[in-house]
């Protein structure tokens, strides 16, 4: 019998996979010839075959409530936000009546699977209303569908069986929101356009409907214990469904105040905005509150206990020494994500033309065109790494560091950007081994000495950078080798060429440090791991999973990030990871210390 949440997660893929179509059980065989598979992986698995089953034949109990284990096990995982921590951009009532009720609007920008404290939320569904079944799409209705488990399709199945055809467009069905943080999710089917297709008038009132039927339908429903009634939409429509943004924003709002004039005794309290771009956070904040593009927790979250994020707090709380691991997932939590189109798309416009669309399409290597172009380019990303302002995640890191005696700190990261000391770390403190675009280095290198400064050959560089096509316009600004006169690279490692000269200190005080936490038999150790991926495992990942289990129990690892970099194997003994955008866990964690956690 399964006892343990690997048990659990072993049960139900064994099941699946029994069961499932032979061209899909064969090539998970051919990729885990061995069976081995890691718990992110097992997950992963476990989801796409969900997704992929259809509601019949229905589950046997005993491998539903095995699946039910292991996705309240992962929710707990999660940094869950509460509806409560989320301010109101305006408050809203009818006019009809004095004492009419106030709903409090707000926006949001996050998952919508991470959200408690909500009475219910709004799934743009398909028509057939049994969620996705295309694993590899990133639509609302899988993402929903993945974290509630097979019983809400099962439930959608029988509601759908029951009607006898396909759900119209515009009504609204309810449904638990089984292994969600939300209590039920409101199921509706938007119009859906052809990409560049303009809204009929047809569509536009199909779209106001949804949002009105989807007030209906939360009106019916109890309120939470507390009396509140927390409604949370998604963008309906736009997306795969190709709405135009601001026309379904502009619906979204007005159909929303309509609902409102017409219930002034509505038991509903809250109604959320949850938006995933950036582009309809901003539509949305004007459409409610002109004066402010902002939207920021006016409460902190709590940290429910039996929860990953509890037993982290409670490690930080108590350790006497930390040690923040920190990858790229840390910059992206600032803003610097080098998977990012739209990132790339502001600052590197004029490389878009040579068919690159993300930072990280540039590395590795690249045949240009020529040392202008080439150069042009990494000159313009040293130029937005230099302008890239100071990060309140940082901040909030450099808090809960500071609250550790002097020397009780080590910082190592396979970051090259130098935003720990821009941000206020201290350098004696720190380890980079992967390099940092502080210095260029010879590209043969000629010499083991042979590397420069990179900010000097940057300032010569500034004039003679073409706004618009970004390119080098001077060939006597590209750097070269004051030794060789050859040419000069970023000083990051990316091959046998790497330069580790200036970074040798940084090793020697990390190999120190790293001594001293294995010598210290009665004091703990923690290992605060940020936005670690799988690109890079030898460096920070794996020399930390082996720390931990030198440690015997006096090193304690807390993994944080998105996706695989929240998330440890869940037979590992002294660690938990905890999934969520880094910067929310650090607003989260940096003041535990000093609490008691039992």
């Amino acid at each position: 019998m399964a006892t343990t949440p690997s048990d659990h997660l072993s049960n139900s893929i064994e099941f699946l996979m029994d069961e499932g179509p032979t061209s899909i059980t064969s090539a998970l065989a051919h990729r885990y010839p061995d069976g081995e598979m890691d718990t992110f992986e097992q997950l992963t698995v476990m989801k796409m075959l969900l997704c992929i089953r259809p509601p019949s034949p229905l589950i046997p109990d005993q491998i539903l409530a095995s699946i039910d284990a292991v996705l309240q096990h992962e929710r707990n995982q999660k940094l869950l936000t509460h509806s409560s921590s989320i301010p109101p951009l305006t408050t809203y009532r009818s006019p009809t009546s004095k004492n009419s009720t106030a709903v409090n609007l707000s926006v949001w920008k996050g998952d919508i699977t991470t959200l408690c404290g909500a009475t219910a939320i709004v799934n743009a569904a398909n028509s057939r209303m049994l969620g996705c079944f295309k694993p590899q799409h990133k639509c609302i209705d899988n993402a929903i569908h993945a974290a509630a488990g097979p019983r809400l399709r099962d439930e959608c199945d029988v509601l759908m069986k029951a009607q006898g055809s396909e759900e119209p467009v515009g009504l609204a069905k309810v449904t638990k929101g089984y292994c969600l943080p939300a209590e039920h999710v409101i199921h509706t089917v938007g119009p859906q356009l052809g990409q560049g297709m303009k809204p009929s008038v047809a569509d536009i009132d199909d779209l106001r409907r949804s949002y009105s039927n989807c007030l209906d339908a939360a009106e019916d429903l109890e309120p939470m214990a507390d009396g509140s009634k927390v409604l949370v939409f998604c963008c309906i429509s736009t997306g795969v469904f190709a709405f135009p943004q601001d026309l379904a924003a502009n619906i979204a709002v007005e159909s929303t105040k309509k609902w409102v004039n017409e219930h002034p005794a509505t038991t509903i309290t809250d109604i959320i905005f949850d938006l995933f771009l950036d582009t309809d956070f901003e539509i949305y904040s004007k459409l409610l509150s002109p004066s402010s593009l902002t939207s920021t927790p006016t409460a902190q979250n709590p940290i429910k206990t039996d929860t990953s994020l509890h037993t982290a707090a409670k490690w930080l709380a108590e350790a006497d020494t930390l040690i923040v691991s920190a990858g790229a997932g840390l910059s992206a939590s600032t803003g610097l994500d080098y998977t990012s189109t739209s990132l790339f798309s502001t600052q590197l416009h004029g490389y878009k033309k040579y068919g690159f669309r993300r930072l990280y399409d540039l590395f590795g290597p690249i045949s240009w065109p020529s040392e202008q172009v080439k150069w042009g380019y990494y000159f313009h990303h040293l130029l937005m790494i230099r302008n890239w302002p100071k990060s309140e995640v940082y901040a909030d890191l450099l808090k809960l560091t500071q609250s550790f005696k002097e020397g009780r700190v080590h910082v190592r990261t396979s970051n090259a950007d130098g935003f720990f000391v821009k941000n206020g770390f201290a350098e004696k403190s720190m380890s980079t081994p992967q390099g940092r675009y502080e210095y260029l280095q010879c590209e043969k290198p000629c010499r083991k000495d042979a590397y420069f400064a990179s900010a000097p050959f940057l300032d010569d560089a500034i004039p003679f950078l073409d706004p618009t096509t970004q390119e080098l316009t001077d060939g006597s600004k590209v750097p070269k080798c004051t030794f060789c006169g050859g040419g000069l690279i970023l000083c990051v490692r990316s091959g046998n060429a790497f330069t580790d000269i200036p970074f040798r200190k940084g090793e020697e005080r990390w190999k120190e440090f790293r001594r001293t936490v294995l010598q210290k038999k009665e004091e703990l150790t923690v290992i605060l791991e940020l936005g670690v991926g799988m690109s890079t495992v030898g460096v920070l990942r794996w020399p930390n999973e082996d720390l931990v289990g030198r440690g015997v129990g006096r090193v304690k690892l807390i993994r944080v990030g998105l996706e695989n970099s929240g998330v440890v194997d869940w037979d590992m003994e002294n660690a938990v990871g905890v999934k969520g955008d880094v910067g929310g866990v650090l607003k989260t964690l940096s003041d535990v210390r000093g609490v008691r956690w039992d």
